[in-house]
């Protein structure tokens, strides 16, 4: 039943991808944008459901898990942090983007708006590929692990599975595919949730008691400030703000603002994002502590606290609706990974190695498959923590791009040179912050990553006189 449940369910998502081919054009700008008509709304979700993927079913459960009511700051911090970007940068993105034609991020980043950076173009698109290739891998190990929580599949044959199921409605419909499956994504994820918080409330505890019992379980579980914050509370959550700012540096991301049909709409694709993404985030966060507290009663249960979500789901549901959560789950992790691998597999044919042949279309699509086959490679050989890899691949992007992204938005040019320079010492403070200091605890290393290349990029910078 659980097995069942799972096939009938990704099934569907699969026949919704296959079915944007109807729409699609054998043409690269509807392969990579969808012709930039898609409507808010499905924009909105597609975008919310490209970013609440593994990361939040796998790593950000897992973490509540862990640390309990503290993990209430990486949450909102996080959403806050993503809200003040919006203000800034989307709607420009959009009007900027359509009259330069830009077809890819890196694109657009190294336009100044009279004339492309050649070199900045390569720069920015190789950084996509690399970085963007580790996000995707992090996407097909929560799948694994996903599979591996509920069926007791090996990891490596979620990995292939995701792989299949990425290169299938990607290489047929391209960034069309990509949405439309997020839509029917988002609303089952967004249920599957909702419906797991409603069966913990009604048979392990309701919810004004989750702080006494999380208290008798473990009093470091009810405190608001994590217990190796090491520099408070006021650093910890700003690097998460940051953290969630840094979503304008996040190409499969930020590229759902270029589909929409108009830049006007995109305070419309903005409220069904926001409404969305709070409401996942609180019950994220029920759930995390709903299994910690149900788990802390079975004795000797050892378990990976990241599949704490398939786990919960097993013991508290039938197993049809098992199978629905496990496909919830897996469609999250594919959403992500397939925006992921189009950004890439647009970065390589628009950015690093544009083509002049006869047909774009078909070396786009090839180009799509290639980036899935070395983004499975890096899942199998890859760190196993989900919240460890796409944190990181995170930090880094937000380092180099989001930085940049504000520039060009406000209108701002930065010589070559000085762009490299200030990537490269921001990854340096990044990687020195957590692997140097010991202190990614303490503050998110993406921020301090970003506010050194902020800095120095701002300093370099000037005002484009056009």
């Amino acid at each position: 039943m659980v097995l069942l449940g799972f096939t009938l369910t990704m099934f569907l998502f699969l026949g919704i991808g296959m079915m944007s081919m109807r729409h699609a054009k054998t043409d690269v700008s509807d392969y990579l944008l969808a012709d930039r008509n898609i409507s808010p709304a499905f924009a909105g979700l597609s975008a919310v459901a490209s970013n609440n993927s593994g990361f939040m079913f796998i790593g950000a459960i897992g973490f509540t898990y862990a640390y309990g009511l503290s993990a209430f700051w990486l949450l909102f911090a996080w959403i806050l942090g993503d809200y003040c970007s919006w203000l800034i940068v989307h709607r420009r993105l959009r009007e900027q983007s359509e009259h330069l034609n830009s077809q890819s991020i890196s694109g657009f980043l190294s336009h100044n708006g009279t004339v492309s950076h050649r070199h900045t173009q390569i720069f920015l698109g190789v950084l996509t590929v690399i970085f963007l290739t580790l996000y995707a891998a992090a996407q097909l190990k929560a799948g694994g692990k996903a599979l591996e929580g509920i069926l007791g599949w090996n990891g490596s044959t979620g990995i292939l599975l995701g792989m299949g199921m990425v290169a299938l409605y990607s290489f047929a419909g391209g960034i069309r595919a990509s949405i439309w499956t997020d839509v029917a994504q988002s609303i089952v994820m967004l249920g599957a949730m909702g419906l797991l918080v409603i069966v913990s409330y009604t048979q392990i505890v309701p919810l004004n008691d989750i702080p006494s019992t999380l208290q008798s379980i473990d009093p470091t579980l009810t405190l608001w400030t994590p217990s190796d914050a090491s520099l408070g509370l006021i650093p910890y959550a700003l690097g998460w703000f940051f953290a969630g700012f840094g979503g304008i540096g996040q190409p499969h991301i930020i590229i759902r603002a270029m589909t929409v049909n108009s830049a006007k709409h995109i305070p419309t694709m903005r409220r069904v994002y926001f409404s969305w993404y709070v409401l996942f985030s609180v019950f994220t966060f029920l759930v995390g502590l709903y299994a910690r507290i149900y788990f802390n009663s079975q004795d000797g249960l050892l378990f990976d606290k990241e599949t704490a979500l398939p786990v919960l789901s097993t013991e508290l549901l039938s197993p049809l609706l098992v199978g629905v959560i496990l496909a919830s789950m897996f469609a999250a992790t594919m959403s992500t990974a397939d925006s992921q691998v189009l950004a890439s597999s647009a970065s390589v044919t628009q950015d690093i190695a544009p083509t002049q042949s006869s047909n774009p279309y078909l070396y786009s699509k090839l180009t799509t498959l290639g980036i899935v086959l070395i983004a499975g490679a890096v899942a199998f050989v890859g760190p196993d923590s989900v919240f460890v890899l796409v944190t990181v691949a995170w930090g880094l992007m937000m380092t180099c791009f989001a930085p940049i992204m504000i520039l060009r938005v406000l209108d701002r040019d930065i010589p070559f040179t000085s762009l490299m320079a200030s990537c490269a010492i921001g990854v340096l403070g990044m990687l020195g912050w957590s692997y140097g200091l010991q202190l990614g605890d303490a503050v998110f290393d993406g921020t301090i990553g970003f506010l050194l290349s902020m800095t120095l990029m701002w300093a370099f910078s000037k005002v484009n006189p056009n």
